[in-house]
Formats: C-alpha cells, sequence, structure tokens
C-alpha cells in the first residue's frame, strides 16, 4: 500500500491588530481539501501558497530564499483562495508555465499581496475542490480544468 499523499498550505490572515497573522494546514485526506476551502472563506483569509510534500525540491539558483544555490525550493509554485464565493487556482511547475483557471466570465479579479487572479479566472468552490482534491492525489497539475495562462 502506497503511503497517503499530503500537501500543506499556508495563507495570511488580514487582522488589523496582529500584521503577521496567518494560518496554515496540512491537507492529506480529500475531505480536509473541503475544510481548507472553508477556512479560505473565512474574513481576512487570503490565498494559501500550498506544496506538495510528495514533489521534488529543487535547488534555488536565483536566490530567491537565500543565497543562490544554498537552499531547496519546491519544484512548483500553486495557490488556492476563496473570494466572493469563486474559488481561484494558480499553477506552474517545470513542465507548466504560470498559469490560472479560466473561469466564469462574471468572476471578479482579485488582488492580493502575494497572488492576483483576473477576471474570469474564478470557479465555483465545488470545481476548485475537485481540482485540489486531483492535485492532493496525484501531485500533477489538475487535469479537471481549464487552464489559461496568467
Amino acid at each position: 500500500m502506497m503511503p497517503a499523499m499530503s500537501f500543506t498550505a499556508v495563507w495570511p490572515i488580514n487582522d488589523e491588530h496582529d500584521a503577521d497573522a496567518a494560518d496554515e494546514m496540512t491537507v492529506g485526506e480529500p475531505e480536509d481539501v473541503d475544510t481548507l476551502l472553508r477556512r479560505l472563506a473565512e474574513p481576512g483569509a487570503g490565498p494559501a501558497v500550498i506544496e506538495h510534500q510528495d514533489r521534488e525540491v529543487i535547488t534555488d539558483t536565483e536566490g530567491l530564499l537565500g543565497a543562490p544555490g544554498a537552499t531547496e525550493i519546491p519544484d512548483h509554485d500553486v495557490a488556492a483562495a476563496v473570494h466572493q464565493g469563486y474559488g481561484y487556482l494558480t499553477y506552474a511547475d517545470p513542465d507548466h508555465d504560470y498559469s490560472t483557471l479560466r473561469g466564469d466570465p462574471a468572476s471578479p479579479e482579485y488582488r492580493s499581496e502575494y497572488v492576483d487572479y483576473p477576471a474570469g479566472a474564478g470557479v465555483p468552490v465545488d470545481v476548485l475542490a475537485a481540482a485540489l482534491k486531483e492535485f492532493l492525489s496525484t501531485a500533477a497539475r489538475p487535469t479537471g480544468v481549464t487552464w489559461q495562462a496568467a
């Protein structure tokens, strides 16, 4: 039996009394994705940076997190958010350029400190949940959604 896959989500909390407020959650089961999305829909929750524990790490040659060549970083860049009733997702890895979902044209733009989502990139939250459950189980870019260049 293969060990269960998991990912960790970390997100800021907009709190006027605590500039460093944040939250995090390790997702190891499909139902945990639903819990994560409920938490991301709470007032003040920002987009979650998601790191899948079953993907490769690469050497940070650009110095994004310290001296160039001194740090290992995830080989992927994934962020998810829930905003005004829509789910948002960005994804990049060595095989896929930075992209976002092609969503409902009526979904609003969502800008944050870490990631910006264009208008029309929001999908129903259950579609985001299915995409994150697929990512959890495969550690690969979800194929059950439509992507567009970000």
